[in-house]
């Protein structure tokens, strides 16, 4: 009995003695059954429980060369369509203005504008007035005889405005402006009620005796000379068209040149 006592007193105070040796080294003492803590890791004082987990270390910077994953922006508002534009880059058709409304001049120049007056020339009377462009850009009747031409513009043909001019150089001395005649030279737009265009032409080349006149005026020949026989049938055209009524007094508008009829005419004149 003696002997077991004192084994267990041994064994106590090595017990103890192990205890302390191991607290003062940092040995952990770990009952039987359980598992030492991981190496380096320090109980909690106070002997607390062990932490579940551990929290990052603050200020931890994340991995290198990840970057925070940036909040992706909102797709930007997708502008609204543009309005298409027609098939083939086409603009839209504009809205057509009203046509003005056409001057006296074009309206003359118009199919019942050329309408001759109740007393027209004589070839006019027989032939009528339609007009067909010959050579030189000359107008001729369904005869052939000169006539006028009016475009839509209102003005003359250049033959009809030539002849207003040569007729104002050789014939308005006698005959008066716009050939509504005098006191010794008859008045041509009514003589040509009654002349055909080569009846125009033969007195005008041989000269005449005017009869109508109390003192029998002659009407000299012109035939020998260039500044009348050269524009002999523009000075007829303009002549017929006053006498139509289809060409007021005074010198009509000028039209666009024509060379060809200009040329013809400086060639017979030997410029």
């Amino acid at each position: 009995m003696t002997y077991r006592l004192i084994a267990l007193a041994s064994a106590v105070f090595l017990s103890t003695t192990s205890l302390a040796g191991a607290q003062g080294t940092g040995t952990t003492v770990v009952p039987a059954g359980q598992e030492a803590p991981a190496a380096g890791t320090t109980a909690p004082a106070g002997g607390g429980a062990a932490a579940t987990s551990t929290a990052p270390a603050a200020g931890e910077a994340p991995a290198a060369g990840e970057a925070p994953a940036a909040a992706e922006a909102p797709a930007a508002a997708e502008a609204p369509a543009a309005a298409e534009a027609p098939a083939g880059g086409e603009a839209p058709a504009a809205a057509e203005a009203p046509a003005p409304a056409p001057s006296a001049d074009a309206q003359m120049a118009s199919a019942e504008g050329m309408q001759p007056d109740a007393h027209p020339s004589k070839d006019t009377a027989t032939e009528g007035n339609a007009p067909t462009e010959g050579d030189m850009g000359k107008w001729v009747d369904p005869a052939g005889n000169p006539t006028y031409n009016i475009g839509e513009d209102g003005k003359v043909d250049w033959y009809a405005w030539r002849g207003s001019k040569k007729y104002g150089a050789n014939c308005l001395q006698c005959h008066g402006p716009d050939g509504m005649g005098s006191s010794f030279a008859p008045n041509l737009t009514e003589s040509l009620q009654n002349l055909s265009y080569f009846d125009f032409v033969g007195i005008v080349v041989s000269g005449q005796q005017n009869k109508w006149h109390p003192q029998n005026s002659v009407m000299p020949a012109w035939g020998e000379d260039p500044n009348v026989m050269c524009s002999l049938d523009a000075i007829y055209i303009y002549l017929r068209g006053r006498t139509d009524g289809v060409i007021g007094r005074g010198e009509p508008p000028r039209p666009e040149k024509n060379e060809e009829g200009q040329k013809a005419e400086y060639d017979c004149l030997g410029f």
